[in-house]
């Protein structure tokens, strides 16, 4: 749920709205349709895991209204471009899964001063990806 966690807050901040009100107004639609996309596109996660994580929120969901709700994406980044670069903002402001089995394997496979180097680079990008993330959200 963290990776949930994290994107949904982003998205919140960054909107303004908040995605797990049991409302249908067009803004509130657009919010959710671009958590749908996050979730769905670039952290793998299937249509099911979603709804199961409006659920967990209070908000009623399912899969297909999630679907529906993917289908517009490229419609809603021509109606609204700022989705475009909010998306861009939350791409490239968290760590996935995959990023950090590279670590781990870069750090299994240390044996050289450059391989020590690489992976302090990776580190630096990753250290500077939390410090964009940690801005994005309010202190509270």
């Amino acid at each position: 749920m963290k990776d949930y966690d994290r994107i949904a807050e982003l998205v919140i901040n960054l909107t303004e709205i908040n995605i797990f009100d049991n409302r249908r107004t067009q803004s509130l639609v657009d919010a959710r349709t671009l958590f749908d996309h996050i979730m769905s596109k670039v952290h793998k996660k299937t249509l099911e895991s979603i709804a199961s994580y409006y659920e967990s929120q209070g908000k009623s969901s399912n899969h297909s209204a999630i679907y529906y709700r993917l289908s517009k994406f490229k419609e809603l980044i021509q109606r609204r471009p700022e989705f475009l670069t909010w998306l861009n903002i939350i791409k490239n402001s968290t760590v996935g899964s995959n990023e950090l089995l590279i670590i781990i394997d870069k750090i299994k496979k240390l044996k050289t001063a450059e391989s020590i180097e690489q992976l302090n680079e990776l580190l630096d990008k990753l250290n500077y990806k939390e410090k964009l993330y940690n801005t994005l959200i309010p202190k509270t």
